[in-house]
């Protein structure tokens, strides 16, 4: 009994130095709810108060990053589990499978007119293109064209070497750059390599792809 009344004794005191009830069980062991009903009647000063409250606003804020780190976690592995099992789905593809695929991404992405073009600022994107055109039509890289699309603030120097370094385009394959002037419109998402446009010139050869183009519609139209 006489120990209760030491540890009510001390619950008190620290109360009335502005402990929190967190803070007091951290000193006393004793049932939350009995530092509660000790402390009813103890009444803070606003400065005592206010630490508190700061204290508490500050718990909370790490609670919550916690619990974000653990959802963000949670939802990585669930994410890599989803890719992985999905990875698992497309088996090696066929040259027939890639000459499809590059002239469904020509058919999105390609010019219908004036030659053979694609234009595009996802580097995976544009490494398989060239690809596509190495393997499919014979045309290695040195034997096209490209031109960037860029802002003024850009360097287009070195957009250009990373282009280069991507397509295996020489430098000297590099036509006239596209530089968007200043104050022409918001720049939100800046592309920081710009927009790259591939081009070989052959008439007969974009007659072709939009040939495949008809013959893939055709087949899938509903």
């Amino acid at each position: 009994m006489q120990a209760k009344v030491e540890e009510k004794k001390k619950v008190q005191l620290f109360r009335r130095q502005g402990l929190s009830y967190n803070e007091i069980l951290q000193k006393v062991p004793v049932a939350k709810s009995s530092v509660s009903a000790w402390c009813r009647e103890i009444k803070l000063t606003r400065k005592q108060e206010e630490r508190i409250e700061i204290m508490h606003r500050k718990r909370s804020k790490l609670a919550a990053q916690k619990a974000g780190r653990i959802l963000s976690k949670r939802r990585r592995e669930e994410i890599n589990k989803i890719k992985n099992l999905a990875k698992k789905e497309i088996r090696k593809l066929t040259r027939y499978q890639i000459k499809i695929i590059g002239t469904m991404i020509y058919w999105a992405e390609g010019a219908k007119t004036n030659g053979v073009e694609i234009t595009n600022s996802d580097p995976e994107l544009i490494k398989f293109m060239i690809q596509w055109f190495n393997k499919i039509f014979k045309i290695p890289p040195h034997r096209l064209k490209a031109h960037l699309n860029i802002h003024a603030d850009q360097d287009e120097q070195r957009a250009k070497k990373y282009w280069s370094e991507i397509t295996k385009i020489p430098l000297s394959r590099f036509g006239k750059t596209y530089i968007k002037p200043q104050g022409t419109g918001h720049k939100k998402n800046i592309l920081h390599n710009g927009v790259i446009k591939i081009r070989y010139h052959s008439e007969d050869l974009r007659y072709r792809i939009m040939a495949w183009i008809e013959k893939i519609y055709s087949t899938i139209k509903l």
